[in-house]
């Protein structure tokens, strides 16, 4: 039995496009990104597409970008896999953690852009665990940015049921200092 990754991804933002592109050409090297918005005909905001991409900025800059299909209220947040990447050789030239946490949110949400990962569900066990932040990249949100956008996805097998887990109801937040020992 294959031993699930865990992807925990910090997003950051909301920005514009513009802000994205600006961002990205600097500060980013490798990530996912999150489009939120609508298209003409929807009424509601929603989660419209993950993707990945090594050069960002250039990405954000094509035309025929499905991005460019969410036209009102778009919101593009910038994902970083914060964990430690898949060990072992590299086979694609796509960081396989990348395309893990790509491909389940695209598929146990349905987002529906992605047109490719939505069809079958990932191929190797993956725990996706999401954590939002400002983009001044140290103040967390105290809320998620969609009420859509689960805090984790935990798929263990085809033969099994995912999780997909939005925390909230009853929650203790206790101090750290409660539990330091002097």
């Amino acid at each position: 039995m294959q031993k699930a990754l865990t992807a925990i991804i910090d997003w950051f933002g909301p920005y514009t496009l513009e802000e994205a592109k600006d961002v990205t050409k600097f500060d980013y090297d490798d990530g996912l990104y999150m489009i939120i918005g609508k298209q003409p005909d929807e009424r509601d905001a929603s989660l419209q597409y993950v993707g990945l991409a090594s050069r960002l900025h250039r990405r954000l800059r094509a035309p025929k970008h499905p991005l460019h299909k969410v036209t009102k209220e778009r919101e593009i947040w910038l994902g970083e896999v914060v964990s430690p990447r898949t060990p072992g050789k590299k086979i694609k030239v796509t960081d396989r953690m990348l395309d893990l946490a790509e491909w389940s949110h695209a598929y146990f949400l349905q987002l529906p852009l992605n047109t490719q990962k939505r069809k079958t569900s990932p191929d190797r066990a993956i725990v996706t665990y999401n954590r939002w932040w400002k983009p001044d990249y140290e103040t967390p949100y105290r809320k998620r940015p969609h009420r859509d956008w689960p805090d984790l996805i935990d798929f263990f097998a085809d033969d099994y049921d995912a999780k997909i887990v939005w925390f909230g109801g009853r929650q203790i937040k206790a101090p750290v200092e409660e539990f330091c020992e002097d």
